[in-house]
């Protein structure tokens, strides 16, 4: 018997629950073992649930987890950061296996509990933590050993996908739709962390490390989200017969990287523009194995469940990379190198603002309420500069990388 300690019993934890339910005899025929959850962390005990659970696993102690000899796996989906990050080092220095599914915890403390599990001889996986349902992480990892992988490229929140996917399809402003991604359920009640790229930040922050196996860190990656986004930009970049997305991006340079998220316009016609609703998908190139293109369901209840049963299942049959998957390489962040052609709506028109943003346009195309221009190929930190210079609040322009 494989004794699980399941940490959380959310909408994932929910999931992982009903899926080993539902497939319990073809993981048996599979593993050759019973796999039972034999305890459950949660907050509230008399909470009412939707699903039946015994109430003799449900416990508010995390000592009956960490004291119980039968519990081999642990499965932290608390979605807490500090509090996780203590569960999941306590259960490793226990001799826990660790599946997650919290990019939070992982994107802090990557470092720390990779080299603690290694240490331990024991698993801590994350397929979940990027990309929800999509198996990238373990690809990611086993291409390593056969290429020098030199760029990783992502659509990796799905609720910036699906707000921007139903504003350029329907016309609608970004405050209506954010309404209906949350009425949906695509979007939190508070949506900071996805809309203002912070979640998308981490994600990348996960592959970029592994890809290019060397430290890029949270602070080492160029962020702007999508919350000041407009109908009005819409029109715009439908105009240049395009469309806009939410990438992240780490490119591996001879001794460094550049790394970002923003807003990015990619032709009608190019592979991400055909990303659309709340769907993700992550490329990554190796110098032997070329590009390789992941797609599929970025988050939910099942696809997440499934990739964290995904991770159970590796621990189970050994079927993960041993030891500590992050290089040791020393690496320069290059983003002072980065230069593109970028697109800005300020809705602010006064003619020395219009003056000052001349300077570094290749075309104007508008100027009456917002200005709106296309840049020459300049570097993203010196545009912000002038925007500062200009004393223009960060809620009154809008800005996007411009992708040939």
């Amino acid at each position: 018997m494989i004794g699980i300690g399941l940490l959380g019993l959310g909408t994932v934890g929910t999931g992982v629950v009903e899926i080993l339910e539902k497939r319990q005899e073809e993981l048996k025929s599979l593993t050759g073992k019973e796999i039972r959850i034999k305890k459950i962390l949660v907050k509230n005990i008399n909470k009412k649930r939707e699903i039946q659970i015994k109430e003799n696993i449900i416990t508010s102690d995390f000592e009956e987890i960490l004291n119980d000899k039968d519990i081999s796996i642990v499965v932290e989906l608390t979605g807490d950061l500090e509090q996780s990050y203590k569960y999941i080092k306590s259960a490793l220095n226990s001799g826990k296996n660790i599946v997650t599914a919290n990019k939070a915890v992982v994107s802090k403390y990557f470092e720390e509990l990779s080299s603690l599990a290694a240490e331990k001889n024991l698993a801590f996986l994350y397929e979940a933590s990027v990309g929800g349902g999509i198996p990238i992480l373990k690809p990611l990892k086993e291409e390593l050993a056969l290429n020098k992988i030199t760029e990783v490229q992502g659509i990796l929140n799905g609720t910036c996908n699906y707000i921007l996917t139903k504003m350029f399809n329907e016309g609608l402003d970004y405050k209506e739709v954010l309404k209906i991604a949350q009425d949906m359920g695509y979007a939190e009640a508070d949506p900071t962390a996805d809309v203002e790229g912070h979640d998308t930040l981490r994600k990348l922050r996960i592959l970029g490390t592994l890809a290019l196996q060397g430290k890029i860190d949270e602070n080492d990656i160029l962020l702007e989200g999508i919350s000041k986004i407009t109908s009005f930009d819409i029109e715009q970049i439908k105009k240049m017969n395009s469309t806009v997305k939410l990438i992240g991006e780490v490119k591996g340079l001879d001794g460094g990287f550049t790394a970002l998220v923003q807003p990015t316009i990619i032709k009608e016609d190019s592979y991400f523009a055909n990303v659309n609703m709340a769907f993700n998908s992550v490329v990554f190139t190796g110098d032997n194995v070329g590009e390789l293109k992941f797609y599929g369901s970025g988050a939910g209840k099942l696809p997440t469940a499934n990739a964290v049963l995904g991770d159970v299942l590796d621990i189970i049959n050994g079927t993960y990379r041993k030891g500590n998957p992050l290089g040791e390489r020393k690496l320069r962040n290059l983003n002072t190198e980065l230069k593109s052609e970028y697109y800005l709506r300020i809705s602010l028109s006064n003619e020395d603002i219009f003056k000052s943003i001349e300077k570094i346009s290749r075309e104007v195309l508008y100027k009456n309420d917002n200005i709106a221009i296309l840049t020459k190929e300049i570097e993203y930190l010196e545009i912000i500069e002038l925007i500062s210079s200009l004393g223009i609040d960060k809620d009154k322009y809008f800005i996007a990388r411009v992708l040939k």
